[in-house]
């Protein structure tokens, strides 16, 4: 499809309105976003692929109904208007197919998105873009297969072959299916371009030319030869799948989960290491919102580009892989997110909040209707539509029906958890959420535990010794409270109250010195002038004067006299010690003073760039932890004050007049240490009082000079600072967002350092996929190959155009078909067919057709059968004889994880693989999230053949192990009831057995080597273990061993049968094998050892 597009728009490009007769062209009836009504389009034919107004878009007919077509349009409509022409092509949408197909990423109508983002330079698709599906430069070797000229060709044969890639080394050229004749000439061996001729063929006196490449109709199955049974498993590397719920090449699957299961974990698991040849795999703030980056500097949202970091709350960068859409969210979804200090921020209605909720544990009594009751209220996490929100609970103890309800309901208090509960919910449902939730409820400032270094470096690069880094920073928070400098005489100067002067001059004088400066002290002297009359005479005379190393000031000392005809008074001027001046003095572009002109604590003035406005920097936010404690410290010896509790403990330490230019950058820097801020109101509009508080605050004041001021150093943690927000319904707007990998917790920092939470939920599987694809890497034959070698990604999210989005299952499954064609084995991931399932339902709605069960189309499951019954093993058309098979995974996302959705309803009724995904497990880090108690498979006959000949006793140890976590189920419930203790050895060997198998065997570890992909061999010797384990186990309680001195004296047994998992598939089955093998003797001989 640009196969699809590309085709449809070389066709479009053939035609005009001179080529045509009116006959072919109708007009635009009525327009309804990418559904539009043509009429006069007498002839038209389903699916016949037509071009939509003046800008030739690309459009699909999808109803007929007398001289009226219903089209379906795959890019933006805007513009189009009723009377714009349509033109019918008579041809039916298509894909490209050929070589390339391979490492190459596509929407969700085959339009290749490297080669539109070169051809753009823009991350977004324009509207009408030309590229072929297939590269037109590169030039594939041809080598011609047996076929001679004369000889008779049909479609499917395979009359030569490409090299593609190293995994695809034969990639075999076809002959369209519905194609036939003699062939009248044949290229020979040699480099071509996909669309260049290399066979001739006629047929009843036709000749055709044919290409490396052809096209298919997307919503037409390819014919096979012959359909085959499937009796081979489609192994995923994931114990529980191929062991208890196996598929089989060509078989049909459905992982259906609620938000957060792992459905997108299991399907990139099945297209990293599943054993198949090739994979297709288908799959906000407002503008001017500052992000804080992974190398502390600040950028608006919408620059942010894919690839970038943004800073994690770990201090841990974050990748950038994908972008949630821009969209226009209404005024009753927009929301403002307004923190105490004032720092807005304007968000969309879908934008998830990260909150921490205080529990709130409260009794009281009352009576109801002559009852009295003891209630307890609480908060707790309750399942919603949206996914867990916290409500508040209580429960009720009746003194009439309950003997001590007032002690009961204490002891149920006692039982719940009081550690705050950390949750996230959209902005749109967290203001439908309860008065006592939404108050209880905080947003966090998250530290910063990132170290940029950024002050150290800048001093290696002037040459400066970065030892001294705290050392300068400490300067540089003084020099931003009282600083100045002299440019000619190359001095910065601090200007201090006399009161504290003697421990800051130790302390500058000091540092001065590491730093190479020399240090020079001078009392200046404030000048008081009396008699106003004359004071502005008397001011502009002493400013003639030059000002003495004593401080004094000489100039010419003629009095100034008023004669107002009575008599003459002449000025006084006094002259007071109130401040001191301390200049540390260096060689021309000394350090100090190259770090205040470069760091960025002295800005020039707006509209005078002589003048200055000293500020701290941002980006000192995430420095050195040390290197802003001494920033602050510098700061607060300087002008500020600490106050303390009775006793001598630090209460708070403020800073009452900080300039408002540097507010900003030190409430970040604060913020950044872990530490409370709060703002006084102030009337004063050029300084503002700033107060600091919490257990961080420690770290600074252990930094001061001032002993008044500094506190003793201690240990602390620097915790995330809650802060109180409310929600404001604002204007429509744009908004952005960006979306993070699914193995981080999806939380990055604002500029503000609030923590907020990844955008672009609906994407953001498919960001990933398109991310981390290309760096995977998988071993065949011994050697390590990239994984994209052998995949093609059609990335269809669900804010791509709805009908590019019901088209593009299609695409994957015909792209699927091609490759079965060649004899591969195929695998097509959907992730996720309830995007498409919501494409038909909108499709449907705005063709006005009667909706079923939730708005759906009555003909969802009709649809979804057509796609599924295309999977399967067949014998392929043409000679030589081949066979291949398609096999689709397709995860379902019912929403809240309602199986009775009827997306999941319908695909449960057609697939024969169910995985079903259980919520509390994935919430437990349990992977795969697998629930063993609903999951099947229909496939288990279906491959004992396989079984038999290669692992015999498979089949068997298969139902044992769903025996015990069977038997276990029920033996929870009674535990529940009557306690662990009253049940019998044999069932609490059953209860042990099912937690080791569920914590050892079925649970795995994707990010190491010895348990991301576990071979079949492996996961049968570990069965084998297991069931070793219990049988054993049962075998010496029958004889009368006890229990709980049994597992106690064969301790290291069960540790060797749980730790058989960290075997490592690397070293070879035959040596992996015989580990297990020492094993299980191990097991019979210390069971043995311990009955006797």
């Amino acid at each position: 499809m640009a196969g699809a597009l590309e085709n449809a728009r070389k066709e479009l490009k053939r035609v005009s309105l001179e080529d045509h007769d009116e006959s072919e062209y109708g007009a635009i009836y009525s327009v309804s976003g990418p559904v539009i009504v043509a009429e006069n389009m007498v002839g038209c034919a389903m699916y016949e692929l037509v071009k939509v107004g003046h800008d030739n878009l690309v459009g699909e007919v999808i109803r007929i109904d007398g001289d009226k077509a219903t089209i379906q349009v795959y890019e933006e409509t805007a513009g189009v208007t009723v009377g714009d022409p349509v033109l019918r092509t008579g041809k039916p949408l298509s894909v490209e197919l050929g070589p390339g197909l391979m490492e190459t990423i596509y929407d969700g109508i085959q339009r290749p998105l490297k080669a539109i983002k070169d051809k753009s330079q823009s991350i977004y698709i324009p509207r009408g873009i030309d590229a072929p599906a297939l590269s037109r430069e590169i030039k594939w070797h041809f080598t011609p297969g047996k076929f001679s000229v004369g000889d008779h060709i049909s479609g499917g044969d395979i009359y030569g072959s490409v090299f593609e890639n190293s995994l695809l080394d034969d990639h075999k050229i076809l002959l369209p299916p519905r194609a036939r004749g003699t062939i009248t000439w044949i290229a020979p061996e040699g480099d071509y371009i996909v669309d260049e001729k290399i066979l001739e063929v006629e047929f009843d006196g036709v000749t055709s030319d044919y290409s490396m490449m052809h096209t298919w109709p997307v919503r037409v199955p390819r014919p096979v030869a012959e359909k085959l049974a499937a009796d081979y498993p489609l192994l995923t590397g994931q114990r529980v799948l191929d062991s208890l719920f196996p598929c089989v090449q060509g078989g049909t699957t459905c992982i259906p989960g609620a938000f957060g299961c792992g459905k997108t974990v299991i399907s990139q698991s099945l297209s990293k290491y599943s054993n198949s040849d090739t994979i297709i795999y288908v799959g906000c703030f407002e503008r001017g919102t500052e992000v804080l980056m992974a190398d502390g500097s600040d950028k608006p949202i919408e620059q942010i580009t894919l690839g970038e970091k943004v800073m994690g709350k770990d201090g841990s960068p974050r990748t950038v892989v994908g972008f949630a859409p821009r969209v226009r969210t209404y005024v009753r979804r927009a929301a403002t997110r307004r923190p105490r200090l004032g720092d807005a921020v304007h968000l969309s209605g879908n934008h998830r909040l990260v909150l921490r909720t205080e529990q709130k544990i409260q009794l009281r009594e009352h009576t109801l209707e002559g009852r009295k009751y003891t209630n307890v209220s609480y908060f707790a996490l309750q399942e919603s539509e949206h996914g867990p929100v916290v409500k508040r609970l209580a429960k009720a103890f009746d003194h009439s029906v309950q003997a001590g309800s007032s002690a009961a309901a204490q002891a149920f208090a006692h039982t719940i958890d009081t550690a705050p509960i950390e949750w996230d919910v959209l902005a749109s449902e967290f203001v439908k959420l309860g008065d006592r939730v939404r108050a209880a409820s905080v947003q966090l400032i998250n530290p910063v535990f990132s170290e940029s270094h950024h002050l150290s470096t800048r001093m290696q690069a002037l040459g400066s010794d970065d030892a001294l880094a705290s050392k300068l920073a400490w300067l540089l928070g003084t020099w931003v409270a009282v600083g100045d400098v002299n440019a000619s005489e190359s001095a910065t100067t601090f200007s201090l109250s006399v009161g504290t002067h003697a421990a800051l001059l130790d302390r500058i004088s000091e540092y001065g010195k590491a730093l190479g400066l020399s240090t020079t002290t001078v009392e200046r002297q404030n000048r008081h002038y009396v008699d106003r009359e004359t004071e502005e005479a008397e001011v502009a005379k002493i400013k003639t004067g030059s000002v003495q190393e004593d401080g004094s000031v000489v100039f010419e000392d003629d009095v100034c006299t008023k004669h107002d005809g009575n008599s003459a008074q002449s000025l006084q001027v006094t002259m007071d010690i109130d401040d001191l001046a301390i200049s540390l003095t260096g060689e021309l572009g000394n350090i100090l003073d190259r770090i205040v002109k470069s760091f960025g604590v002295r800005v020039a003035k707006e509209g005078n760039s002589d003048l200055f406005e000293r500020t701290v920097p941002k980006h000192l936010a995430s420095d050195d932890l040390a290197v802003r404690e001494n920033f602050i410290a510098g700061l607060v010896d300087s002008i500020g004050y600490v106050d303390r509790h009775y006793g001598g403990t630090v209460k708070s330490a403020t800073i009452p007049a900080l300039d408002m230019h540097a507010v900003s950058g030190f409430v970040k820097v604060a913020r950044s240490l872990g530490i409370k801020v709060s703002i006084a109101d102030n009337n004063d509009v050029e300084k503002q009082c700033v107060t600091l508080s919490g257990d961080a605050l420690v770290g600074v004041l252990s930094c001061c000079a001032d002993k008044n001021k500094a506190d003793t150093p201690r240990s602390f943690a620097r915790e995330a600072i809650p802060f109180h927000f409310t929600l404001k319904e604002q204007r429509e707007d744009e908004y952005f967002g960006i979306t993070l990998p699914e193995t981080t917790d999806n939380q990055y920092l604002l500029s503000s350092l609030a923590l907020v939470h990844n955008c672009g939920e609906r994407g953001n599987e498919m960001a990933e996929v398109l991310m981390e694809f290309p760096e995977l890497y998988t071993e065949i034959s011994g050697r390590k190959e990239p994984i994209m070698k052998r995949t093609t990604l059609v990335a269809n999210t669900s804010n791509m155009p709805v009908a590019a989005r019901e088209a593009s299952i299609y695409t994957g499954i015909t792209l699927a078909e091609y490759f079965r064609d060649q004899g591969k084995n195929v695998s097509m991931i959907a992730d996720s067919s309830s995007r498409w399932a919501e494409a038909l339902r909108e499709i449907s709605g705005r063709l006005g057709e009667m909706p079923a069960d939730q708005g759906f189309p009555a003909y969802l499951g009709a649809k979804l059968a057509s796609f599924y019954e295309r999977a399967g093993k067949a014998v392929a058309l043409g000679s030589p004889d081949r066979i291949g098979s398609v096999s689709i995974v397709a995860a379902v996302s019912p929403a809240g994880g309602d199986f009775s959705d009827p997306v999941t309803t319908a695909t449960l009724g057609i697939t024969q693989v169910f995985w079903g995904l259980d919520k509390k497990l994935a919430q437990r880090k349990h992977f795969p999230s697998i629930n063993t108690s609903v999951s099947y498979s229909k496939y288990t006959n279906v491959l004992n053949k396989f079984y038999d000949q290669n692992y015999q006793e498979f089949p068997t140890l298969r139902d044992r192990m769903k025996e015990i976590l069977s038997n276990a189920e029920e033996l929870e419930q009674v535990v529940q009831l009557v306690g662990k203790s009253a049940l019998s050895d044999g069932d609490k060997i059953t209860l042990d057995v099912a937690t080791l198998i569920k914590e050892d065997f079925l649970q795995q570890n994707g990010y190491s080597s010895y348990d991301a992909f576990c071979p079949i061999w492996k996961t049968f010797d570990m069965m084998r273990a297991f069931v070793a384990y219990h049988d054993e186990a049962q075998k010496a309680v029958g004889n009368g061993a006890n229990w709980t001195k049994l597992a106690e004296a064969t301790n290291d047994v069960k540790h060797g049968v749980s730790s058989s998992k960290f075997f490592e598939p690397s070293r070879g089955e035959t040596e992996v094998h015989g580990e297990f093998e020492k094993l299980l003797n191990n097991i019979q001989e210390r069971f043995a050892e311990s009955t006797d």
